[in-house]
């Protein structure tokens, strides 16, 4: 949602005003989402500085410091651009992020993916209701689209991924299956993408850490649908969830089903998660430190979960008018 560095700080300065008003630059952004898109200054007019060598080694001493070892339970949000000055492969990455949870340690990644027929970005808000649209979800080739370390990590023989196609999770190692064995289970009202029997639900009870290698975690702390999908959210919000039918395919299983997602405007146009982001910050539930030029970010699911609970009743961090509030 950003244009430049100093459009980026312009918008979280007055969104930060209060969460009301990061609402209403978010209502402002995506009513005038094509205008803004063909303002977007192109990107790369500056040469690229020279790079500086990283040095992986020093980021995983970093996440040994912060408690992570042999036999965590570790969910990685990553950017391979940023990582790739270590002169490591997305592979090599992989192999020292296994290597620091241990043979009893279980890594984990979301693998999410993209439908033929979805709405583009700029239509998403127009397609609020996809009743008549039924998506194909191969789980071993549908493509990722985020990144490629958790691709690599997905691709291993040994990794095991998630059969519920919206915000899936790939891991390995010894929680990996029972991660992901429950996923589908359910009637509707229950196969949600972070409901009871969803694997970020099963991560968080397992007081899984959440790190992020080359991202903010702003915007990536997805585990935070648990509070609203799996416990009793704050408030009864009319039309929260909307249906998704898929044919799931993972070797020779196949499947046909429905789930729900909530619907985009909610994420889109209704969420404060920059002031909820400088909350985590300030209340040292988030912790983002720069090591070798890469921001590197821990939070602990337990105790973000718990703080998202003890909110008031308002369904922190969104902003919900009364008008959507069932009485």
């Amino acid at each position: 949602m950003t244009f430049n560095m100093s459009a980026s700080e312009l918008y979280e300065k007055i969104a930060l005003i209060s969460p009301k008003v990061e609402v209403i630059l978010r209502k402002l952004y995506w009513s005038n989402y094509g205008l803004l898109k063909k303002l977007r200054p192109p990107r790369n007019v500056k040469p690229k500085a020279p790079s500086k060598k990283i040095d992986f080694d020093k980021i995983i001493e970093y996440l040994k410091s912060l408690g992570i070892g042999e036999g965590s339970l570790l969910i990685v949000h990553s950017s391979y651009d940023a990582l790739s000055d270590t002169g490591l492969s997305p592979d090599q990455i992989v192999d020292k992020l296994l290597e620091l949870v241990g043979k009893t340690g279980t890594l984990a990644m979301p693998v999410i993916r993209r439908f033929k027929g979805e709405p583009k970005i700029a239509d998403i808000l127009k397609n609020e209701n996809l009743d008549d649209l039924v998506c194909k979800y191969n789980v071993q080739k549908t493509a990722v689209t985020s990144g490629l370390l958790p691709y690599s990590l997905m691709k291993r023989p040994e990794s095991v991924t998630s059969r519920f196609p919206l915000n899936p999770l790939t891991a390995l190692g010894p929680l990996a299956a029972e991660m992901m064995e429950h996923n589908l289970e359910g009637e509707l009202e229950e196969r949600r993408p972070h409901g009871k029997n969803s694997s970020w639900y099963y991560c968080y009870q397992h007081n899984a850490v959440v790190v992020g290698l080359g991202i903010k975690l702003d915007h990536y702390l997805t585990i935070g649908h648990v509070a609203e999908e799996a416990m009793k959210w704050p408030v009864s919000v009319e039309n929260w969830y909307r249906k998704r039918k898929f044919i799931i395919k993972d070797k020779n299983f196949e499947t046909e089903t429905t789930v729900l997602e909530r619907k985009p405007k909610w994420g889109m146009l209704q969420i404060a998660d920059i002031n909820a982001y400088h909350d985590l910050l300030n209340n040292g539930l988030l912790v983002e430190k720069e090591i070798e030029g890469v921001i590197v970010g821990f939070c602990e699911s337990k105790k973000y979960i718990d703080y998202r609970k003890s909110r008031d009743g308002n369904g922190y961090p969104y902003v919900i008018s009364k008008k959507y509030i069932n009485k």
